[in-house]
């Protein structure tokens, strides 16, 4: 115990105003730091009782030469658990640093000769040691509850997910106010995005830091469900208005990024869906139309395919053989000499069965198309001014560039 007279009567002295102290200390944290302004009565009381446990063992320094451990604090550690969930640990040690300086400011104003002045500097020597410990102490608290705080955040946000693709009604709970946080009401527009990556990433917080960074390239008042589940990202986004004309853009432009960082996405892009019930079709085809590809990198949104490129995306055996062997031998042949002949027949399709307009927008002399298309008539046995005709040949062909991609697909390395 400190027996020094001038020591003794500071402390008193402190002692006696810490009522008052606690008042100042507490009144300037919850006006002078913005974090602190919007809290409730409840929280105002929890700050004013942790400024004055802090204030007290700050004041009882002076009593010992002992150094101030941890274990002296135990205090902070509720406190600190409390603030993690609505203050940054900048904010919490700024808090205490405002505590502090209320403290030293009045012990200054005690000292008023040469006795005095000594004690104040007695206490200015305990105190540097004092905020060392304490701060530490609260940024270990602060890691540890943030690192809980992430990992029960992104259990619920993986139940709620499952939950969703499962087609279950969500219940009362932690699940649903994770759901009205991202946004997502009963009765709602969504679309559903899935990316999975060229490989599996070696370190696993590529996939996170790829989850978040696709959902903020969506934009929004609130970030929408962003989930990792295995080797693949799951984002459910609320469908507002104007945003099926921008998220391939907005997609593609982070998707680029990601993949400059390390993390080569395959992304895809369901159809708007209409309610939280019909979320598993439009992740069944965000899925389905990303596995089509072959998972290759880079972005597709299903609703820049017409009806007809999303139903050839996938090498459908039964339709293969509704296709007669002329045509299939007919693709086969043109697409093993840089496919001239499918081109001409798509561009002719795209321009409405008019030779000239396709001409132009091949650069090729009109003759020429009509000698391109003459001869696709010629080697599949079909009429060109016939619809049906027409179809059987592209979707043979598309059929075909299916096929391609899957069999790059399975011959990718693992």
């Amino acid at each position: 115990m400190n027996r020094d007279p001038a020591i003794v009567a500071l402390r008193q002295a402190l002692e006696e105003r810490l009522e008052a102290l606690t008042d100042e200390a507490a009144e300037r944290i919850l006006t002078e730091i913005p974090a602190y302004r919007n809290f409730d009565e409840q929280l105002r009381r929890d700050v004013r009782a942790h400024v004055e446990a802090h204030l007290r063992a700050s004041i009882g320094t002076l009593e010992t030469d002992r150094g101030v451990t941890r274990e002296d604090l135990l205090f902070v550690r509720p406190h600190a658990a409390r603030r993690a969930k609505r203050v940054t640990v900048t904010e919490f040690v700024q808090a205490f640093y405002v505590g502090e300086r209320v403290l030293w400011d009045t012990a200054l104003a005690l000292a008023h000769d040469d006795q005095s002045r000594r004690a104040a500097l007695v206490l200015a020597s305990h105190l540097p040691r004092y905020f060392e410990v304490a701060t530490t102490h609260a940024a270990e608290v602060y890691l540890e509850t943030q690192e809980q705080l992430a990992a029960t955040g992104e259990r619920i946000r993986r139940d709620l997910l499952e939950d969703l693709l499962a087609g279950r009604e969500l219940e009362p709970g932690p699940r649903l106010d994770a759901a009205r946080s991202a946004g997502l009401g009963e009765d709602s527009p969504y679309v559903v995005i899935s990316a999975t990556p060229a490989a599996s990433p070696s370190d696993e917080h590529l996939m996170r830091g790829g989850a978040a960074a696709l959902a903020r390239a969506i934009g929004g008042i609130t970030l929408p469900l962003a989930v990792v589940r295995q080797d693949e990202i799951v984002v459910v986004v609320p469908a507002v208005d104007g945003l099926q004309e921008t998220i391939a853009e907005r997609l593609a432009d982070v998707q680029h990024r990601l993949a400059d960082a390390g993390l080569p996405l395959s992304v895809a892009v369901s159809t708007t869906v209409s309610g939280l019930g019909q979320i598993p079709d439009a992740y069944r085809e965000s899925s389905a139309i990303r596995t089509a590809r072959g998972s290759a990198p880079g972005v597709i949104a299903l609703s820049e395919l017409s009806a007809f490129e999303y139903l050839t995306i996938r090498a459908d055996p039964t339709t293969s053989r509704l296709i007669t062997p002329e045509v299939h031998e007919f693709v086969a042949q043109d697409m093993a000499e840089g496919g001239p002949l499918i081109a001409t027949l798509r561009e002719y399709v795209a321009c409405d069965l008019n030779a000239r307009r396709a001409a132009d927008n091949l650069h090729i002399h009109v003759n020429t198309a009509h000698y391109r298309l003459s001869r696709i008539a010629e080697r599949t046995g079909r009429d060109l001014r016939r619809v049906s005709d027409l179809i059987e040949i592209l979707i043979a062909a598309r059929l075909a560039d299916a096929e391609l991609v899957a069999s790059h697909n399975r011959a990718r390395p693992i």
